[in-house]
Formats: structure tokens, sequence, C-alpha cells
């Protein structure tokens, strides 16, 4: 579940309530909109309910964003996303055993688990963080027990720039291997929304993986056009100059895409845009990628 519109969380409730066996999580939270208590709290309540089928995916989403939408500023968004993560974790175990604390460089928790009790037997959700640059990649390799992976990103980009990134944060961290990369692709029903969703994603924060495949140019022209309201001549950019390098595809290519991007993954999480789209919209574009799914199984 994304933290777009709707509260990711009681999506994710939702979810797991219409379902027995799959696994649900967000895809991801913004970490520093909650106080890392107020996360740990919901998540280890939805892994409670749910039989341990919760998966907590935390992103610390880019600055002029977080205060935009949140009003709030969180500097320092490595170290602090893993005293973050480190402060969830002693969360869990407070509310495990029924007394903890956690005192880092950005979070200090004395009493977490306010009503006292234990409540032993209860899945400690795993924790994926996301990341797009290779600092933060890092913080994950780290400390987190998955990657997620953005939709804006390409095969060189993974391959490149975030696997040794995230070797080079678990060797720091003495772990034996990295974390598992688990990969969103947004398939999208036409190649005009898959376009829009990526004017949404080309924003300062995310220019090195254009950079990096030599794009950078467009993605400043896209920007531009953005500014001036000019969505049109963004999606057009985009459509003609990097569309096709991206974790974004259309439900009548999906077939070739997970042939293309499982290699470069662990996992693949599939979504549908949500930029530019009405609910009804959305809707129906799930159900074209349910549809889509259905389809893989055909020979």
């Amino acid at each position: 579940t994304l933290d777009v519109r709707r509260d990711p969380y009681l999506l994710a409730a939702a979810a797991l309530d219409a379902t027995e066996r799959v696994q649900v999580g967000t895809n991801v939270a913004v970490a520093f909109a909650r106080s890392p208590t107020v996360t740990a709290t919901t998540a280890w309540d939805l892994s409670q309910w749910s039989g341990g089928r919760f998966v907590l995916g935390l992103g610390s989403q880019v600055g002029p964003t977080l205060k935009a939408r949140f009003g709030v500023e969180a500097d320092h968004p490595g170290p602090r996303m893993r005293d973050y993560v480190a402060t969830v974790r002693d969360c869990f175990g407070a509310f495990e055993h029924g007394f903890g604390k956690h005192e880092g460089p950005y979070y200090n928790v004395r009493r977490p688990a306010l009503q006292p009790g234990a409540e032993p037997g209860v899945s400690a959700p795993p924790i994926d963080v996301a990341a797009v640059n290779p600092f933060m990649t890092a913080i994950v390799g780290e400390c987190a027990d998955g990657f997620a992976g953005h939709a804006f990103t390409t095969e060189r980009y993974i391959q490149e720039i975030l696997r040794p990134a995230l070797e080079l944060g678990a060797r720091a961290a003495g772990r034996d291997q990295p974390p598992p990369i688990l990969l969103q692709l947004v398939v999208a029903p036409d190649r005009e929304s898959a376009a829009r969703q990526m004017i949404a994603y080309t924003v300062p924060g995310y220019r090195r993986v254009l950079d990096h495949a030599g794009v950078g140019n467009l993605a400043d022209q896209v920007m531009q056009a953005s500014r001036e309201g000019d969505r049109a001549r963004a999606w057009h950019l985009i459509d003609e100059g990097y569309l096709d390098l991206l974790g974004v595809v259309t439900d009548g290519d999906l077939r070739g895409a997970v042939r293309r991007w499982t290699p470069h993954c662990d996992r693949l999480s599939l979504s549908v845009p949500w930029f530019g789209m009405k609910d009804e919209e959305q809707l129906a574009a799930a159900h074209q990628l349910v549809d889509a799914l259905e389809g893989l199984a055909d020979p």
C-alpha cells in the first residue's frame, strides 16, 4: 500500500482482513511524518491481527514533499532513518516483553509500552526501507530486513549503484548478506498514464537515476515544464526520452516486463499509477492488472 492519498496502514488493515495467506505491507509509509512509536504500535497490531502477515515498509520521502505535505522537516535523513528503524525494533522488543526503551542520536523513547504487560508470541514485522540514492541505500544495507526498490530506476542503476551500496552498508554493519531487493513496477493501462506517473517522480532528489542513464538534461526540461504547468510537454519529453528505461510498463507488456526485471531483484511488487488518476480510474487499472496477472498463467 502506498502513502499517497489514503492512510497506508488502514489500507493494509483492509487488505489483511480480506485475505488469509498473502503477505501485505506498506510500500512505503512515510517514516518521518510519524513518531517511531506510533509506527511500531500500528505495525505490531497489524502483525498480531494477521498472524504475522504484515511487512512494515518505510521511506524517508524527499525533503520538499515532506515539508509541503506533512509540515515537518527531518535533517540528516540517512542517519535519522537508521535510528528510526532501531527505535521501531526496540519498541517491538518492549511490546513483546512489557518493558524496554530506546536511546539514540535522534530518538529517545523511555516508555513505549505504556500499558504494562508482555505480549509474547507476536511476530515482529520485518522492516523494509526504501531508497533511491546510494547514501540512503547503504543505510538500508546496514539496518533493514529488505530493500524497497523504487520504480524510478533502471537496470544498470540497480546493478551498478544500488547493489554495491547495499553490499557496502551490509559490510559496515557486519552482516553476512545485504537485504533482499523488493522492486516495485508500475503497471499502467497505457503509455500516457505511465509517463504521467513518472512526472511525479522526476524531482531533484531522484535526478541521479537519469544522470546515470545519460539523460539528466531531459530531467531538467521535464521539471521546468512541470513548474510551468505544462504537463503535456512533460509527458511528451518522458515518453520520448526515458520512459522505456524505467520500472514502468503497460499491462499488455507485463509478461516481458516480469522477464526483464526479475533478474535484478529478489521479489517484484506490482502497482498501478496514482498521479493524475481518479479513484474509479485507479480501480479499473487495478482490475486490468489482475486480469493481466491471470494471463501470465497461460503459456
